[in-house]
This record gives structure tokens, C-alpha cells and sequence, in this order.
């Protein structure tokens, strides 16, 4: 284990240990240094950017994975029920490049980063740029029917104005130690996500009552049907791993998350627990037997070129419910002047509350 995964892996402590401790006087400098520059931009001593669209800046209070991916693609799915046409602008992490690529399906991941293919598999304008000013830019000006931007993991970019701000937090992890970096997991302290106009908590569990967790919209995750990576139209159900045990291979945030969702669904494999955007090789999976490779999409898009027909994917989405999708969308109508239906509800959206 590296240093740094090492720290990471005690941040989701809930406890404070003396690690935190000595790291409190850095982290005290960075939280000095952040909410300068947060109210620098938010009393105009900065200036923000308006690209002349609306903008949705989705994005986490923590350091790694909550779960801002799905929630984008939720968004999407969510305004072009009502007949928006997005465009997604991404920092196309880890590749972060300098100037703006219009991702395509077919984009090579080491170009553009993994997650904005997924985006791109959506079929929407999809630009990544270390800039999302540029990035933004770059999109409505090849897109010019884009009526709305939703930037994935902008909401500390704040030279691009937002118009809407969505905080994305894991049901699991939370928001750990609750220290500032580098003691804790923190970008920004917690109180941060109160000028968030929409929070949302993405959970495999729907409320008992209700759609939130206190001031927290909780949106389900469903695992899909599994599909061949060698051959995206052969699709089987979850079922059909149940009898021999598969090799289970994760490079997301939290590995043991996908792990514990496919032991939930029946599916308990042996676990290969890789960093986060691991740049995966045929090295990787040399060792295995032919037995199932279940991964994620995120870990797919990097494994196409030396695809075998043991491998298979498991699709996540993520649900929102229908009073989350009604106060994102009353918000957007403030702005936009513009009259939409009630949102439609998605197979399995009621499961994330609708009572």
C-alpha cells in the first residue's frame, strides 16, 4: 500500500486519530487558502465566467468517488425527459489535457479519461478539458442546440459561473473524518454544502419514509444486466454468475462497494481490488482462469482492446426520485423561463421514493 492510500484509507475513520492531529495545522493553511478563494469569486473580487448557457456543477465536498458520475448521467437522463438537450463538460480526469476534446465512444481513455466515455455513451456532446470555462465554451460552439451544461466535478471550478450547484455525497462513506485536507478527506468544510441547491445521496437502499436523509435527496443504485465486452449485444441476467463463483475486478473508488452490490444480488466472486483509474493491461488478467471477469463500465472502457469472452460488464444507474427531479427542474425553469411537464419516472425511480 502506498503512502497515500494509506492516509486515504484513515480519513473514513469516524474517529480522529493522531495522524489528523499532526496534519491539522496544514490543514488549517488549506482551509484558509480555499474559503479565500471560494468568497473571492462569490463577492466578484474574481470573476466567474458565464458561458451563456445554463450551468449544472455537479460535484463532492470529498477527495475520490461519491458517486458524481451516475448522478450526472441521472441529470441528463432527468433533462432530456422534458426535452432539454445537455452537453457535459468534464476535467477528463486523470488525463486532464490543456486544451478542449470532444469525446466520442470511441475515444481512447488515456486521451480523454474513462468517465467521460461513459458520459459519451449517452449519446450527448461530451468535451473535457482541465478548464471547463474552455471546455464549455468549446461545446456550444460545436453544439449550438445545447440549451444546458452539466459540468461533472465543477463545483470547486468556480470560475465557471453555475447556476445550479448539486452536491453529491456516498450514503457509505459520508463525509469521513470530517477534517481538511491533508488530515481528512475534505476539499472544503462541510457547511459548503449548505449553499448547494440540490444534495443528493446515492444509496442501494430507498428511505423508509420519505425520499431523503435528512437534507439529503437519496437516489437508488441498480445494477443492470450484465454484457459482454467482446460483444455489448450479448446480454444476460445477473443470474447466470450465481453458479461459479466469477473474478470480480474493480479500479473505482471503492472496490468492496461493487463487491458487496453483486454478493447482494447473489453474485459472490473473489475480489481485485485496483486504484482508482487503474490503467488496466492484459498484465492485469494474465494470471486468471477462464472463469467470468465481472467489472464495471468505468473499468471497461480501458479493457476493450484486449476484450476475451470471459469478460462482462455490470452497468450501474442510479434513480432519481420524482421530488428530486421536480425541484431540479423548477429551479432550471426559474432560470430558463421555460414550461416542462412532471418529470417521467424511470423503471425502478419509485423504489427511491415516491410517497
Amino acid at each position: 500500500m502506498s503512502i497515500q492510500s494509506w492516509l486515504e484509507s484513515r480519513w473514513w475513520r469516524k474517529n480522529t486519530d493522531l495522524v489528523s492531529v499532526a496534519l491539522a495545522p496544514l490543514a488549517a493553511a488549506y482551509g484558509i487558502v480555499g474559503r479565500a478563494r471560494g468568497a473571492a469569486y462569490r463577492r466578484g473580487w474574481r470573476k466567474q465566467e458565464h458561458v451563456g448557457v445554463p450551468v449544472i456543477a455537479v460535484g463532492n465536498l470529498v477527495v475520490g468517488g461519491a458517486g458524481k458520475t451516475p448522478a450526472v448521467q441521472a441529470i441528463v437522463r432527468c433533462l432530456r425527459q422534458v426535452g432539454y438537450q445537455p452537453g457535459i463538460v468534464s476535467r477528463g480526469y486523470p488525463v486532464s489535457p490543456d486544451k478542449p476534446i470532444s469525446v466520442r465512444p470511441d475515444s481512447p481513455p488515456s486521451l480523454v479519461g474513462d468517465e467521460p466515455l461513459l458520459h459519451a455513451a449517452l449519446g450527448v456532446p461530451v468535451v473535457v478539458c482541465a478548464d471547463r470555462v474552455a471546455a464549455a465554451r468549446e461545446l456550444i460552439a460545436r453544439n449550438p442546440a445545447v440549451d444546458v451544461i452539466v459540468a461533472d466535478d465543477a463545483l470547486q471550478h468556480y470560475r465557471l459561473f453555475r447556476d445550479i450547484e448539486v452536491e453529491v455525497v456516498s450514503s457509505e462513506r459520508g463525509y469521513g473524518n470530517e477534517k481538511l485536507l491533508p488530515a481528512g478527506p475534505l476539499r472544503e468544510l462541510r457547511e459548503r454544502a449548505r449553499l448547494c441547491d440540490l444534495r443528493i445521496m446515492p444509496s442501494w437502499t430507498a428511505p423508509k419514509h420519505g425520499y431523503k436523509e435528512g437534507n439529503h435527496h437519496v437516489a437508488v443504485r441498480r445494477l443492470q444486466r450484465a454484457y459482454s465486452l467482446l460483444d455489448p449485444k450479448n446480454i444476460v441476467s445477473l443470474s447466470s454468475f450465481t453458479q461459479t463463483p466469477p473474478h470480480i475486478v474493480a479500479g473505482i473508488a471503492n472496490p468492496r462497494q461493487f463487491a458487496d452490490a453483486l454478493k447482494r444480488a447473489g453474485i459472490d466472486g473473489k475480489l481485485l481490488a485496483f486504484e482508482d483509474h487503474h490503467a488496466f493491461s492484459w498484465a492485469d488478467f494474465a494470471a486468471l482462469d477462464n472463469r467470468p471477469i465481472l467489472m464495471t463500465e468505468k473499468d471497461a472502457v480501458k479493457c476493450k482492446s484486449f476484450a476475451q469472452a470471459n469478460m462482462w460488464v455490470v452497468p450501474l444507474t442510479l434513480h432519481l426520485a420524482p421530488q428530486t427531479k421536480r425541484k431540479l427542474l423548477d429551479k432550471l425553469s426559474a432560470i430558463t423561463g421555460k414550461k416542462h411537464d412532471a418529470p417521467q419516472v424511470d423503471k425502478d425511480d419509485t423504489d427511491a421514493g415516491s410517497n
